[in-house]
């Protein structure tokens, strides 16, 4: 019986099942990046959530494509509008990071040069 228990617990923290609960909780329609063991990467919304795979209409190749639980690395939520110098998107947490460093910057200068002007 303590076997069953073991057992049990291993197959519910399995990667393939965190995949898949993860996949299950975005749902149905909801935008997703998922990253392939591979390293390929597709972006798209999940039109349909199966036992051993999940289908998403990929944005960028226009077309439908089955992903297996096994195959895929990670999964998350959303996918970035602009693309760095690889043609991957970039994450919107990313995105909003570098944009708060390079305002932030730019104050900093703007502060330094007012605060060295002498006139």
């Amino acid at each position: 019986m303590a076997l069953l228990l073991v057992q049990s617990l291993a197959a519910q923290t399995s990667p393939v099942e965190k995949i898949r609960q993860q996949v299950g909780k975005i749902g149905n329609l909801g935008n997703v990046t998922v990253s392939m063991r591979d390293g390929h990467e597709y972006y798209g919304w999940i039109i349909q959530v199966a036992g051993e795979d999940f289908s998403i209409i990929e944005v960028d190749l226009k077309r439908e494509i089955s992903l297996r639980y096994h195959d895929v690395k990670k999964v998350r939520e959303g996918y970035g509008t602009s693309r760095n110098l690889y043609g991957r998107r970039i994450h919107p947490r990313t995105q909003l990071i570098v944009t708060l460093a390079v305002v932030g910057g730019l104050f900093a200068f703007v502060f330094a040069v007012v605060a060295s002007d002498k006139s």
